[in-house]
């Protein structure tokens, strides 16, 4: 996943290595959404310790300048994982990304079956309809992401149906996060139809 920096000529790399689609912080860049799902995949497939879990969470919960104990010196992992960050008063804080990661570890996630509706290369993403989906409506994923999980070409990507772990209680489409993606076998003649929404 390259950033805007990354996929232009090098006399023109520093003129856009301050875009903001190649900061994780703005909500909806392609760095954003990378960063969501890398943390939620860290947050249910390979968890932090219990001492950088306890301190994420004591972060979480106080302030900018109150006093956090890190008896294990956990704090320079939690920062390089980018779920902390020294604050102008001088002291740790939690990132938002530090709070996606905790709220992964708490959310109900299940497996939901859906259909990839279009793709944009230009863009590279995909749209997809999840099963399951309390707000409705279609979603955006990351294209290399679902190449990466399906092992199938872009060109056979469209119309394919999906099985994905999603948190399907999102609030938005933007908050919904695919992982554990993978193609749902075609139906043996005479099986029964699974829930997978079919777009129109």
């Amino acid at each position: 996943m390259r950033a805007c920096s990354g996929s232009t000529a090098p006399e023109t790399m520093q003129l856009v290595s301050g875009c903001p689609c190649s900061a994780a912080t703005k909500r909806g860049t392609h760095a954003w959404r990378l960063a969501q799902f890398k943390a939620v995949q860290h947050a249910t497939e390979r968890p932090m310790n219990t001492p950088c879990a306890l301190l994420l969470r004591a972060l979480a919960d106080t302030g900018p300048g109150e006093t956090v104990d890190d008896p294990e010196g956990s704090l320079g992992l939690l920062k390089a994982y980018g779920y902390a960050v020294d604050s102008a008063e001088g002291g740790p804080v939690v990132t938002d990304l530090g709070r996606r990661y905790l709220r992964a570890r708490e959310e109900l996630r299940w497996r939901a079956w859906g259909e990839v509706v279009s793709v944009d290369l230009t863009a590279r993403t995909a749209t997809a309809v999840v099963s399951g989906f309390n707000a409705g409506g279609a979603v955006t994923v990351l294209l290399d992401l679902l190449l990466a999980g399906t092992g199938l070409d872009v060109v056979r990507l469209t119309g394919t149906r999906l099985e994905a772990e999603a948190n399907c209680h999102a609030e938005t489409a933007d908050d919904l996060v695919l992982t554990k993606i993978r193609v749902v076998e075609p139906l043996r003649d005479g099986a029964p139809e699974r829930g997978v929404p079919r777009a129109e």
